[in-house]
């Protein structure tokens, strides 16, 4: 997960996609309705992130807290991230919480519950 948020910040997209198996599938539980509440495979994800990066500019991301569970291959990560919103200007502060299934040292599937309402325009 360090290396995920690291990676994020940094911008070093294709890296950060290789942390990823070709078939993931990346849930948003809570997205907005106008936004994909999930992502399948490698190559939409890498089109997500297009369009993440230009809605927001990550400025920093805690070290994860990681919950291990029952499943060795599942965990639970709890990090902040904050940004700006490029539309406005605003401060982008978000509390993250994920559950990520791992195989084969790849992200398989990555559940991310984060809060929309901190993308939403005043």
């Amino acid at each position: 997960m360090n290396r995920f948020t690291t990676l994020l910040l940094e911008q070093k997209r294709e890296e950060w996609l290789d942390l990823f198996d070709e078939k993931v599938i990346f849930e948003f539980p809570y997205a907005r309705p106008a936004d994909a509440n999930r992502v399948e495979g490698k190559q939409a994800l890498a089109e997500h992130m297009r369009y993440f990066d230009t809605i927001i500019a990550m400025k920093s991301m805690s070290e994860p807290l990681i919950h291990q569970t029952l499943q060795p291959h599942v965990f639970i990560a709890q990090f902040q991230g904050r940004g700006q919103l490029l539309q406005t200007g605003q401060v982008y502060d978000q509390n993250y919480i994920s559950v990520i299934e791992v195989k084969d040292g790849r992200i398989i599937r990555y559940e991310d519950y984060w809060n929309p309402l901190a993308v939403t325009v005043d």
